[in-house]
């Protein structure tokens, strides 16, 4: 499902990077690879390489003021770029490299120190994404498992893009074209590249760094696509689409979740989807619409199997409930979270009945186990008490010394069997009834007594 668009000096195509079949929700078997954005209208995405080793003075001077005319003219078009780092120049230039973040731009792990990554071994390629990662973290920035690779090389290799995923990063943003401004190039020969090779979605590479000219042309290269009817989108909505893509930006795109980890993935078959970003992923199908899942709950969700669970998709967003806790309704149930008790799901019988007694506003308060099953049917634990199910009297809540008695005796694998009524007031107390037998509280008494018929 990711585009692939080979330009600029290769064979202009357009196809679809094949990837081996996975389970339903699962780690990318391969990075995927981006030498286009999704979109299909005219919009292209603005990046810059970026890599210099120490050198005299003067020529750290202008790299450095070409990367502050590049953020400059960046933010007066109020466009957000991308920048491939490598980690050299994070461990060289920390205050730079967080600068760019800061302005809100998409940092891609560029490697360490820029070598040809099909003339690395497999552990050679994890140490050089490691210590990228290693300065970028001491300069406050992080890749999101982005990378971008070294001279292009080998970008669209199966053993290289395996590679990638199996150290964690699972987008691999190349180009549609080059500006070849490294080379020193005019601008009118970069403005004959615009023209011949710009396509809606295209990402577009420039370089930094002395000799480059693009910091200096950066102006006309938007200047003229804008005179094309082109837009910018930056690099984070560059690799959403679809429903996904809608509901990343109306909950506030990259300053919500963060950055995607992963292109768009089949979520259980093609007409569904799912995307992991940094904090959250987002699913869609067509009976669902697209939600998120976050947080705590996001940890549950995933623990139980996602989509392929009892739960399948979420029909609702994070939703406040009681005491500043969150709950996500599935199509198959619910996930409640309390910083108290954690993430459990609820659903069927149990989830209706202790909704009907008012959740989690009510006495029994949030669930703190899963349903599980017991003797001849289920149940749920909730802060306030049990809720347990079976095939003839249905749910029914137990709570309090009842409960308490009830279990004592050994609950659903007791004489009394399972509950058939809620707990209810009598003359001298409460009482619960169950399939053999009944235990009543004596309120005056302060006694529990147990009936088995």
């Amino acid at each position: 499902m990711v585009v692939a668009v080979a330009v600029a000096g290769l064979t202009l195509a357009s196809g679809v990077t094949a990837r081996p079949a996975a389970a339903a929700d699962t780690t990318p078997y391969r990075a995927q690879v981006f030498t286009r954005g999704y979109d299909t209208s005219k919009v292209v995405s603005l990046t810059f390489d970026l890599d210099w080793r120490t050198g005299t003075a003067a020529e750290n001077a202008i790299s450095k003021a070409n990367l502050e005319t590049v953020l400059r003219v960046f933010a007066a078009n109020g466009i957000t770029g991308g920048f491939g780092v490598t980690g050299r120049f994070a461990e060289q230039n920390p205050a730079e490299a967080k600068n760019i973040a800061t302005q809100g731009h998409k940092v891609f792990n560029h490697s360490y120190s820029h070598p040809d990554f099909m003339t690395l071994t497999q552990a050679q390629r994890w140490s050089q994404l490691d210590q990228a990662e290693a300065a970028f973290k001491a300069a406050g920035i992080a890749s999101a498992g982005w990378f971008r690779a070294p001279y292009r090389s080998g970008y669209m290799d199966s053993g290289l893009n395996r590679d990638l995923a199996l150290r964690g990063y699972y987008i691999n943003l190349d180009w549609t074209f080059d500006t070849t401004g490294y080379k020193e190039a005019s601008w009118a020969t970069v403005s004959a590249r615009i023209d011949q090779y710009t396509v809606p979605g295209a990402i577009i590479v420039m370089h930094v760094s002395i000799p480059s000219t693009d910091p200096g042309n950066l102006q006309l290269v938007i200047d003229k696509l804008r005179g094309m009817g082109y837009g910018f989108v930056s690099p984070f909505q560059a690799v959403t689409r679809g429903p996904v893509r809608e509901k990343y930006l109306a909950i506030g795109g990259p300053g919500s979740f963060g950055a995607a980890t992963t292109g768009d993935l089949d979520a259980t078959t093609s007409d569904t989807a799912v995307q992991w970003f940094q904090s959250a992923r987002i699913y869609y199908s067509p009976a669902s619409a697209a939600h998120f899942v976050g947080g705590g709950v996001l940890t549950k969700y995933k623990s139980m199997g996602t989509v392929t669970s009892l739960l399948k998709f979420p029909v609702s967003d994070s939703l406040p409930a009681a005491g500043g806790g969150r709950y996500y309704d599935f199509q198959g149930g619910s996930i409640y979270w309390l910083s108290a008790t954690g993430a459990h799901e609820v659903h069927g019988s149990i989830r209706a009945k202790w909704l009907s007694l008012g959740s989690t506003g009510a006495f029994l308060g949030y669930p703190i186990s899963d349903e599980i099953a017991v003797t001849v049917g289920r149940s749920s634990q909730f802060q306030g008490g049990n809720v347990y199910w079976s095939s003839g009297p249905g749910a029914h809540e137990v709570h309090g010394s009842i409960l308490k008695k009830y279990l004592s005796l050994g609950g659903t694998g007791s004489r009394l069997g399972v509950p058939v009524s809620d707990e209810y007031t009598v003359t001298v107390g409460r009482r619960s009834d169950f399939q053999h037998g009944a235990i009543i509280w004596d309120k005056p008494a302060k006694t529990i007594s147990v009936i088995y018929y």
